[in-house]
């Protein structure tokens, strides 16, 4: 495992602008080294045999519990569909459209959630009445970190209106977690300054980040939560070393390894990354969302969803 801490930017392909690159050979064109071009395919075909899985199963959810389960699934394996071809050093701007429609099955998996709450409350009245609660268990991490990474991408992305959309899901979540209350605090008018996330390994180090008034030190943050941030992810239950988990038909359940949330932080904050060369840190989407900002195009413009 020591190679994966000391890879460096120097061994990736690099494309800070989002420009077309396809043409490029794969090894030069791909954003982090793990990914060769016969993994892609493989494992690209077969997220499009899991989705297709996914929409049969929905068919014949007997309860709103598996149906809850079913969407959740569906919603994931899109996400991760779009990391792997982001990974594959797919033009981020043939990757921006994409991620509304996740964000749909994200919705789409909160609706449904909704009515599995409901039934839940009116089968064990004991532990109280239906309240709206998002879907996302931020005490789960792959469920923090999953949320996390759709929310950051968004607003990389410069999608007003999905994060917005996020947001509104999670309503339910204000007052919980600094982290999340960063992140979103561009976008309302109420922040909410908490010094704290409910988990703490590695998150804390990156609110840290946002409070930090020396720009050394922060950067020294910076750097201290990329180094944490893959080791903190060893219990995340689908993805975590498996690059190196790759099954006997060709795929695995590797689609990078990305902490957008710190690329987000650095956005938000227009911190001096030149020196950020870290595997896991998204160079080339960060790139992306400053020339967004300074041409002051928006992949989608805010609009709050209808209740």
């Amino acid at each position: 495992m020591s190679a994966f801490f000391h890879a460096s930017a120097s061994s990736l392909r690099v494309d800070h602008d989002g420009s077309q690159t396809n043409n490029l050979p794969f090894p030069e064109r791909r954003r982090q080294q793990y990914l060769d071009e016969e993994l892609y395919v493989k494992t690209r075909n077969n997220q499009f045999a899991l989705i297709a899985g996914g929409l049969e199963n929905k068919k014949v959810a007997d309860t709103t519990q598996e149906s809850a389960s079913v969407h959740h699934f569906l919603y994931l394996e899109l996400l991760w569909l779009w990391m792997l071809d982001y990974t594959a050093g797919e033009p981020i701007d043939a990757l921006a459209p994409r991620i509304a429609g996740i964000v749909d099955k994200f919705e789409e998996w909160n609706a449904v959630d909704q009515l599995y709450q409901q039934d839940a409350a009116l089968e064990f009245p004991e532990f109280g009445p239906y309240e709206y609660e998002g879907a996302p268990e931020f005490s789960i991490l792959s469920d923090y970190q999953d949320t996390l990474q759709l929310l950051s991408i968004a607003i990389l992305l410069r999608d007003q209106r999905s994060v917005l959309r996020i947001i509104h899901v999670l309503r339910s979540h204000r007052g919980r977690d600094g982290l999340f209350e960063q992140l979103i605090d561009g976008y309302l008018e109420d922040g909410l300054a908490l010094d704290a996330c409910i988990i703490a390994r590695p998150y804390d180090t990156l609110l840290q980040v946002f409070y930090e008034e020396d720009e050394e030190a922060t950067l020294a943050l910076l750097q201290k939560y990329l180094k944490q941030w893959y080791p903190a992810m060893k219990h995340h239950p689908r993805w975590y070393n498996e690059h190196l988990n790759i099954s006997e038909e060709g795929y695995a359940g590797y689609y990078g390894y990305w902490a957008f949330e710190a690329g987000a932080t650095v956005f938000m904050l227009d911190l001096d990354d030149s020196q950020t060369g870290h595997l896991v840190y998204p160079k080339d989407l960060v790139d992306y969302a400053r020339r967004l900002r300074k041409e002051e195009r928006y992949t989608s413009e805010a609009a709050w969803p209808q209740p």
